[in-house]
């Protein structure tokens, strides 16, 4: 069964009525942190002020990773600075987390894989009511000493939990048991059927004492206190739930009486409650532990709860400063702070970022802070130097800031050569003749010249005794040898080759590449997470650099068609000269066309097809609109070709197949893979296979029409899936590659995890990189590793692999230039 998993925290915090003066001197900055006044970094020459516009919304303060809202239907992605309202929810992906502060008295972090709905967001001159849904997932949350008319709630799965003028955290997972755990302060757990009647009972004095039941039958979870909630602890509220239906129905009549001005109806509603409120509250008499079951136990908090409480310690709950009001006069609203956002990003990514000596993220960190905050920051990976970071917040704080860790070795260098063998020169007697000679080479295969003439692996023949023997060995992917020896009876000798599968080791002095590389061996081109292209050559020289307008760029590539490159992102599309990298054409994008997630356009002739929420904009060859294909039920994916036919998915996880020329359907073919994100459908002869974002993975026969299969991997995934001969390869955010086949979906081999990026196929072989520097040869069929090399880096996307030839880029623009055949 899975836990539905519920952590709540609760310190004391009070408000100041009034901040202190401090003006705090600025610390000079480590010299080795970038910042974004550098040439290679975005410059930003003021920082861009946060204004909180109501108390009765949520302001997102800190993300990290994918994290989207869902608002009327659309989704979106969230970021730092952004507002919600009642009826947002929020959904973070794999190893992605968010913090939300509600009006001014809560916070809430979010961690990976978790959906929070905003349930109920109220504020007024009374007091606030702030109310989340935790659908899954896990979140932490942080409140202020609650006055009388204040509320925090959260609902899990059958339970909510009330704070009780504390401060509190909670996650959770499914739709199974609930492990509630309080560190400070108390929490109260009330059925959720019984507080709706609460929530519905304000203003009902008929109401009041039952109201009060409810409350002192309601089990409190105190400090150092947890306790699991089972899924069927409430299994006997079923006997007074239609009480409960009853009394909860009559409340909305009477609501709906009042909205419509029938004093009639709610003469009669008003009695009617009366009546219910006697009802239910005599059965709660008779039976108070339907509130509080006796099943449910308090035991000690565990170290497990502690350790996941702990970093609660590090959220902060931005305070707004009460003013001072004149006597005899109304008291004025308080004083919204000025905040600013921060974002930090550090190479290599998975560098751990600590603020005053604790970890708060790892390789990326953006955050609001207020204004004239002092930031004290340091980053550490092991095999690195740690760097420090020390900033006040204000409007000349540079919003971007770029962290580049330098290993403690060089990690550029060469394997070692080692030293031809010394070979003994063999003594004869003078009189000497044709003595028999053998010569072998591992590997077997390797090529041996001797005195002229060639053999593979092996050679032997009669040589005078006393002469010299000429012998060179070579072979594909290893470091070649030349000797001379002296022939004598009796040598047999044996020559083993070193592997040299790093042909070279070079920087194209850029960021981190993400998405894939595209193009030939003649040019690849490559986008790193600030939006800059880099084109380059096998030989790792770089042909020209293009700084796009596409910044936070975490999944988009370049496209090649012709003499054009094609680069897409949440800002702009742009048409380059694939000689030179010179600007052809600059296209904004609106929220409709945007390409956040990855999303790309195809070659279609001479032309491209540019993929957008509603329609499909077919363009000519320097991005000019020509015509468009309409999506009815809309789409965020990108499109393939198949057999000269369009192939794409809308959100409600048809597949299209649509004629090129004009748009229309030929096909349509429903499957469970709902709202597929960025990647473009992967085509394996009449086979495309797709997923949806929550990791439904779907396999339909083009030529039928028909599904072939569909599996559940319950994970997040935008990168194209990769179709091959074997089978299909999908990588996820949570950084793991599931080998499914063909014929049934099922899993060719266990998952890989830790996978720094999509890896490169070649005749029947997988080249990845895991995140310690080691890349692995795998076999595609069996998943068994037939190689490996330590590389000391991590490629960071899709690398290309021509002929044996894998060209890979590492981190920080480290480009590698692997012959494959040298991987033992």
């Amino acid at each position: 069964m899975k836990k539905l998993l519920m952590l709540l925290m609760i310190p004391m915090v009070l408000l100041s009525c009034g901040p202190k003066e401090i003006a705090p001197e600025r610390p000079v900055q480590d010299a080795a942190v970038e910042t974004a006044t550098k040439d290679d970094a975005p410059v930003v020459e003021e920082t861009e002020a946060v204004a909180i516009e109501a108390l009765s919304e949520g302001l997102v303060v800190f993300t990290s990773g994918d994290v989207f809202v869902n608002r009327d239907g659309a989704e979106e992605y969230l970021e730092i600075g952004d507002t919600l309202v009642q009826g947002d929810v929020v959904e973070t992906a794999e190893e992605s987390y968010c913090e939300i502060q509600l009006g001014e008295i809560a916070i809430v972090r979010m961690e990976q894989n978790s959906i929070v709905a905003m349930s109920t967001l109220f504020t007024s001159e009374q007091g606030s009511n702030m109310s989340v849904d935790l659908e899954d997932g896990q979140v932490l949350c942080k409140v202020r000493k609650l006055l009388e008319e204040d509320s925090f709630k959260v609902k899990a799965g059958t339970v909510v939990c009330g704070v009780r003028g504390t401060e509190f955290g909670v996650s959770a997972k499914g739709s199974a048991d609930v492990l509630l755990a309080v560190k400070e302060g108390a929490v109260a757990v009330t059925p959720a059927s019984l507080e709706k009647i609460a929530e519905l009972a304000a203003g009902e004095d008929a109401l009041d004492e039952v109201v009060d039941l409810i409350k002192e039958a309601s089990l409190v979870v105190g400090a150092s206190e947890e306790m699991v909630i089972e899924k069927e602890a409430f299994k006997e509220l079923e006997e007074i739930a239609p009480a409960i239906e009853e009394v909860v129905k009559v409340l909305e009549k009477k609501s709906e009486s009042k909205a419509a001005a029938d004093e009639t109806a709610l003469t009669a509603v008003t009695e009617e409650v009366v009546r219910q409120a006697a009802l239910l509250k005599a059965v709660l008499e008779e039976k108070p532990e339907v509130v509080a079951p006796v099943v449910l136990k308090k035991v000690e908090i565990s170290e497990e709860s502690l350790e996941e409480l702990a970093s609660t310690d590090e959220m902060e709950l931005i305070s707004f400063t009460p003013v001072e009001t004149e006597e005899g006069k109304e008291a004025p609203a308080p004083v919204l702070p000025t905040l600013y956002k921060l974002n930090i990003t550090v190479e290599p990514a998975g560098a751990s970022i600590l603020s005053d000596g604790k970890e708060v993220a790892r390789g990326s960190l953006k955050r609001l802070y207020a204004d004239g905050k002092v930031l004290n920051f340091e980053f550490r990976l092991e095999g690195y130097k740690s760097r420090s970071l020390n900033l006040v917040v204000g409007s000349d704080m540079p919003g971007e800031q770029r962290i580049v860790l330098e290993p403690e070795e060089d990690l550029n260098a060469l394997l070692p050569v080692e030293e031809p063998e010394e070979v003994p020169v063999v003594k004869t007697p003078e009189t000497a003749g044709p003595v028999d000679v053998k010569i072998s080479c591992e590997p077997s295969d390797a090529v041996l010249t001797v005195n002229g003439s060639t053999a593979e692996g092996a050679w032997s023949g009669q040589v005078d005794a006393g002469s010299s023997i000429r012998v060179k060995a070579e072979r594909n992917g290893f470091a070649s040898q030349e000797l001379t020896l002296t022939a004598a009876a009796g040598l047999n000798k044996v020559i083993r080759l070193e592997p040299r599968p790093i042909e070279i080791r070079s920087s194209l002095g850029n960021g981190n590449l993400v998405g894939a590389l595209s193009g030939s061996m003649d040019r690849m081109i490559g986008a790193d997470a600030t939006g800059k292209l880099t084109a380059f050559n096998a030989s790792g020289e770089v042909l020209w650099q293009y700084q796009s307008g596409n910044s936070d760029n975490a999944n988009s590539s370049a496209v090649i068609n012709g003499n054009r490159v094609y680069f897409s992102g949440g800002t702009e599309l742009v048409v380059l000269n694939s000689t030179d990298g010179s600007l052809v054409a600059q296209y904004p994008l609106s929220e409709e066309r945007s390409h956040i997630f990855g999303r790309q356009v195809m070659p279609l002739g001479d032309s491209v097809l540019f993929p957008a929420n509603q329609e499909l904009v077919v363009m000519d060859r320097d991005g000019k609109d020509q015509r468009t294909y309409a999506i009815p039920e809309t789409s965020s994916m990108s499109s393939s070709l198949w057999k000269d036919k369009i192939v794409i998915a809308d959100k409600k996880g048809t597949l299209l197949i649509l004629d090129s020329a004009d748009g229309s359907t030929i096909s349509s073919i429903p499957t469970g893979s709902l709202q597929a994100v960025a990647q473009a459908p992967a085509i394996m002869g009449n086979r495309a296979v797709f997923a949806s974002r929550k990791g439904v993975v779907t396999a339909v026969d083009l030529a039928s029409g028909s599904v072939l299969w569909e599996r559940k991997l319950d994970r997040t995934v935008f990168a194209n899936i990769m179709a091959e001969d074997e089978g299909c390869y999908v990588y996820t955010t949570k950084r793991e590659l599931f080998a499914l086949s063909w014929d049934s979906g099922d899993d060719l081999f266990p998952a890989f995890s830790d996978i720094s990026a999509v890896p490169g196929y070649d005749k029947g072989r997988l080249y990845m990189t895991d995140r310690s520097g080691m890349m692995k040869v795998i076999n595609a069929s069996s998943g068994k590793v037939e190689g490996s090399l330590d590389l000391k880096d991590s490629f960071t996307a899709k690398p290309i692999i021509r002929n044996g030839i894998l060209i890979g880029v590492g981190t920080n623009g480290n480009f590698f230039r692997i012959n494959t055949e040298g991987i033992r």
